[in-house]
């Protein structure tokens, strides 16, 4: 039994943290625009998920990025945002709901791909 489930909008790969340093204090955050992407996803997820398998999974992932003028007849997607900071923001986002750690994604696939409709395909597949 997969889950099977789409987010639409522009996916936003993982930022690095940003660190800020005032009146001697040091402390980190994620971005906004990043941590509103991961947000969006894990509402998403909530919809499918009555509880987080606490068994190996396999994700498939497939993003879709607009298509510039400059790329018309293209199908992959070469340029940036880089794949594997694409993955880090859905599999952080599915923490807790789709799968009580990320740990327990034992086996993936994704691809970066052009099309009119920006979003991520998400299907889950628990292996055991």
């Amino acid at each position: 039994m997969s889950i099977t489930f789409v987010v639409e909008g522009k996916p936003v790969p993982k930022a690095r943290p940003r660190v800020v340093r005032k009146g001697g204090r040091t402390w980190s955050f994620t971005p906004k625009k990043t941590k509103d992407w991961e947000k969006k996803i894990a509402e998403e997820a909530r919809n499918h998920f009555e509880e987080p398998f606490c068994i190996p999974v396999r994700l498939s992932l497939t993003f879709y990025l607009k298509t510039p003028k400059s790329r018309e007849g293209q199908i992959y997607v070469q340029t940036i945002p880089d794949l594997d900071n694409l993955e880090k923001s859905v599999l952080d986002a599915l923490n807790g709901i789709a799968y009580d750690d990320d740990k327990r994604v034992v086996s993936k696939t994704s691809e970066k791909i052009y099309g009119n409709n920006p979003r991520v395909e998400i299907k889950i597949c628990p292996l055991e």
